[in-house]
């Protein structure tokens, strides 16, 4: 119906107790280096949620050049689909970890369906079913 969430809860994949809050920005520290999965919950005021998650790269600060994991970020257009309608998926903000475009994405679409390998960051996929599949690149 077009209201804002209510309500959000933050998994900052570092160990850390979950952060509720009633807003949907907030900062959290990392102690030490790494990627972490960061996954935020949002609960609107029927109590219905939805998620997101995002990788989250800290660098260490007296070795700024170690190798690191890449940096993965994907879209989907549209957003919402009709059953057996191809949705376009980009990577293309994609990183590695000097902050160049990736060279190989492998695609799970959620939906059971075998995993994708591409050189380039856009492909596209159906969904046979309905429902909320959660992708990742």
């Amino acid at each position: 119906d077009g209201d804002p969430c209510k309500n959000y809860t933050w998994d900052f994949g570092d160990g850390s107790p979950l952060v509720h809050t009633p807003k949907p920005v907030v900062t959290h520290a990392y102690d030490n280096p790494g990627s972490y999965p960061v996954k935020v919950i949002a609960y609107d005021k029927y109590n219905r949620k939805g998620d997101a998650s995002l990788t989250q790269k800290v660098i260490d600060p007296k070795n700024p050049k170690k190798i690191m994991p890449p940096y993965a970020a994907v879209t989907s257009d549209p957003p919402v689909s009709d059953i057996k309608e191809p949705v376009d998926f980009d990577a293309s903000e994609s990183k590695d970890f000097e902050d160049k475009p990736c060279v190989k994405f492998v695609w799970d679409f959620g939906d059971g369906t075998p995993k994708k390998t591409t050189k380039g960051p856009v492909v596209k996929h159906p969904y046979a079913k309905p429902g909320v599949y959660p992708v990742n690149v």
